[in-house]
Order: structure tokens, then C-alpha cells, then sequence
């Protein structure tokens, strides 16, 4: 992030964020109101304080909580930015004049959900590179970098929100017991980065740069012909073959995306395009098309033994029938 005041307006951007979250979800005073469907007396809305503190959570828990797994200091507690971003959104949301209904408009969504992520993306890079550069220098003995470090620890700090409010159990069982979003979000991303931009000698990271740098090439040669630049030719070719460049590139090209496609007026916070894959291959086209032969087969197999049992066990209403003709005929 390298434009002005890049940090305070993804820090405000995060803070309207969980904000909006806990106001449109549990402090809503419409939703608190309503009682249709049991005869229990709703809670009351939350106090100031107590919405306050839970929208700062929902913004921040993970720059909260997570560095404490590195012995690290807390970006909240280090840095003033995020504790007064806080209150700025809170009071944004909450007491200036048409503030929250300004927020809820489409326009405005969007720019905060792109922003959010762009955060988000921030925290993704820095919180990998902080695990490899802690580990790296010892290794397991079957490969010759860290593997899982560097890839759970940023998925872990996106993920800290969501284990805070409903526990371990409620948190993973939403959606249907699959896996959450931030999770496949924050696994994907991590695991790309980290291997294509740290993996220098492993057969993973040498692999994937193989099949991917001549597209790599090609994409930051583009970017770069539609960016006015002053770089000499030899930055040129230097931005170009830039791993750790290119890597960031995409994780946040498709990050952003997917805070655009997760808007509730277009595809939904619950849309994965991982999900939508695997219920493709799983239970649809390809699945048909590998497995149609077998498929087929099987259908044939259990109408042949449907039909066989038929003629060995008669039903009883043809027993009964047997039974009432040869009381007929005595």
C-alpha cells in the first residue's frame, strides 16, 4: 500500500466495517424487536460500550490476538492508527447523521469492501513473510523450507473473528458444517504466496514458477506498458521477473474480486468459487462424463436384480389374490 494515507483509510475502512457488522446483525433494534417464532423475550440492543467493543473485535481480532502465537506485540496496543480508526468508524456508523444509511448504499459498500481488502491482502504478505523468516532457518528434515507455518499463520489471523464470537464448534459448522470462507480464502492465498514467492528450492515452488512465470511475464509486461514509469530498462526487467511481485499481484487481484462478487446485491458473502468447483467435479458434468459408463452399468445391474427379486418374492397383494382364487374354487 504506497498511496497517501494508505494505512488510516484501510484502518477506517476495517473499522466501518466490523461496525456496520455488529449494528446490522446484533444491535440492530428492528431485529432485536422481533419475536415471531418463539414466546422468550428478545434481548435488548447492546449498550455503547459493549457494541463498541465487540465492533472493534470484529474488525480487529485478528491484529488482536494473533501475533500473540509469535511472541510478537499487537498492532492494536503498537499502533495508535488502529485503536483511533476504532472509534472514528464506530462514531461513523453510529452518530453521524445518516451515516449507517450512507454506509448500506451500494457505492459505499463497495468501496469499503475493497478497501477492507485491501487489508486484508496487507495482512496476508506480512504475516506470511513474518513466519518464514522466523522459521527458515530450521527447517524439517523432508523439505528444504517451512511448509505449514508461514501458511497458517496468516490464516489464522483472518480467522480469529469468527473463533472468538461462536467458539471453535459454532465457527466451523457454519454454512453447513463446510469449511468457512476466510478459511479457503485465507489457505488458498497463504499457500500460493508462500510457495511462489519463498519457495527457491523446494520442488513445489521451483514447479509452479515453471509453469507459471511465462504467463507471469507476459501479465507484468502488460502492467507495466499501461503504467507511466520513469524506471531505467533494467528496473524494467527486474519488476518483470519479480516473483514476489507477481505473487502479490494475484492474491490480491482475486481477493478483491471476491469482496466484489461477496456484496449481498450480486453472488453473496456465501459464494466460493472453491465450493462451486467441487460440487461441479463432484456431483455434475465431469462426473458424469468420467463415470457415465460405470454409472450406466450400475443402473442396468440394479434393474436386473429389482426385476429378479420381483419374480422371487411376489407382494402380498398378489399373494393375497393367489390365496383368495383358491378359496374360490373350494
Amino acid at each position: 500500500m504506497d498511496f497517501p494515507y494508505a494505512t488510516e483509510i484501510v484502518c477506517l475502512a476495517m473499522s466501518i466495517q466490523g461496525s456496520m457488522s455488529v449494528r446490522n446483525n446484533n444491535n440492530n433494534n428492528s431485529a432485536s424487536s422481533s419475536n415471531t417464532n418463539n414466546n422468550k423475550r428478545p434481548p435488548p440492543p447492546m449498550n455503547t460500550f459493549h457494541a463498541f467493543i465487540k465492533s472493534t473485535l470484529t474488525a480487529y481480532a485478528g491484529a488482536t490476538f494473533t501475533n500473540v502465537f509469535m511472541a510478537r506485540p499487537t498492532a492494536m496496543l503498537s499502533n495508535d492508527i488502529f485503536f483511533g480508526s476504532c472509534i472514528l468508524g464506530f462514531a461513523v456508523v453510529n452518530y453521524v447523521p445518516y451515516g449507517y444509511s450512507l454506509c448500506n448504499t451500494f457505492p459505499i459498500l463497495a468501496i469499503i469492501n475493497i478497501l477492507s481488502q485491501v487489508f486484508r491482502i496487507s495482512g496476508i504478505i506480512n504475516y506470511s513473510d513474518v513466519a518464514y523468516h522466523a522459521f527458515k532457518e530450521a527447517p524439517s528434515a523432508y523439505y528444504p523450507m517451512p511448509i505449514f507455518g508461514p501458511i497458517l499463520f496468516p490464516t489464522l489471523l483472518g480467522n480469529m473473528g469468527g473463533f472468538i464470537w461462536y467458539g471453535i464448534d459454532g465457527y466451523l459448522a457454519q454454512g453447513g458444517g463446510g469449511m468457512p470462507w476466510l478459511f479457503q480464502q485465507g489457505m488458498a492465498c497463504s499457500t500460493f504466496y508462500h510457495f511462489y514467492a519463498h519457495d527457491m528450492h523446494g520442488s513445489v515452488g521451483t514447479t509452479l514458477r515453471s509453469i507459471i512465470h511465462p504467463t507471469a511475464v507476459h501479465i507484468m509486461s502488460h502492467v507495466l506498458a499501461n503504467t507511466t514509469t520513469t524506471t531505467t530498462a533494467d528496473s524494467i526487467i527486474d519488476i518483470i521477473d519479480d516473483n514476489v511481485l507477481f505473487a502479490k499481484l494475484i492474491i490480491g487481484t482475486f481477493m478483491i474480486l471476491m469482496s466484489i462478487l461477496h456484496l449481498p446485491q450480486l453472488l453473496g458473502p456465501k459464494f466460493s468459487p472453491f465450493t462451486t468447483m467441487y460440487n461441479v467435479v463432484t456431483t455434475t458434468g465431469w462426473r458424469r462424463m468420467m463415470l457415465g459408463e460405470k454409472t450406466m452399468t450400475k443402473k442396468t445391474t440394479t434393474k436386473a436384480t429389482k426385476e429378479k427379486n420381483t419374480l422371487s418374492n411376489p407382494s402380498s397383494n398378489d399373494v393375497n389374490h393367489g390365496s383368495s382364487s383358491k378359496k374360490k374354487k373350494q
